[in-house]
């Protein structure tokens, strides 16, 4: 989630600091961009994800929806068949509001194939080079859940000294906030909170 000061994002131009040609390229326009102020990161652990480092929720819930057909009866009964699978009525509920009507059926309103494709990158990659040297004018705000299984100590320590580091005259700032009662779907568990750490942050940049 980006932040920016005007319009629509720049294309890659090259950065300063990092090896941009090892970020996907969504994120190298998003990084490298001169309008782009601030980055949000929802507990995302910045190294490579090992498989036996989580509960394998998120892989779980993008195989029940893989399994699934392509035309689904109703929203009610994707909700009520997640619940059954023994996932939270909250995190069903959500995966429920991104259903859109097809006909007298509902249907995905994303592209599944590329959400795995997704995730499958996060995993694979590492952004330690690019919060070591965040571009100059942009921050990079990591939210951590409070209780994610995601983050190993290490990792939380390595993010609090750079964001105890504080912003640079040659280059941008990291800073790390933690969600309380919150696993890692952050917009489901506490959305209050998330909005509470988010917003004043966003108003800030406007003011400025």
């Amino acid at each position: 989630m980006a932040r920016c000061r005007r319009g629509s994002l720049h294309g890659w131009k090259g950065c300063t600091g990092f090896r941009g040609e090892l970020l996907p390229w969504r994120l190298r326009r998003i990084c490298c961009s001169s309008q782009t102020e601030q980055l949000w990161v929802l507990d995302s652990v910045p190294g490579e994800v090992q498989i036996d480092n989580s509960d394998g929720e998120v892989e779980r819930v993008l195989q029940t929806l893989a399994s699934l057909p392509s035309s689904l009866p109703s929203r009610k009964w994707v909700v009520d068949h997640m619940v059954s699978l023994g996932f939270s009525k909250s995190l069903s509920d959500w995966i429920g509001s991104n259903l859109k009507k097809d006909n007298e059926h509902v249907t995905w309103a994303f592209d599944l194939q590329a959400a795995t494709d997704m995730f499958n990158s996060y995993r694979d990659r590492s952004y330690w080079g690019l919060l070591e040297n965040p571009p100059k004018g942009l921050e990079i705000s990591i939210v951590q859940a409070e209780l994610s299984d995601r983050w190993h100590p290490e990792d939380v320590q390595r993010l609090e000294a750079l964001s105890r580091r504080g912003s640079r005259p040659d280059a941008g700032k990291v800073s790390l906030h933690v969600l309380p009662n919150s696993g890692h779907w952050v917009h489901v568990d506490n959305p209050k909170g998330l909005l509470e750490i988010m917003a004043p942050n966003f108003l800030s940049t406007v003011q400025n």
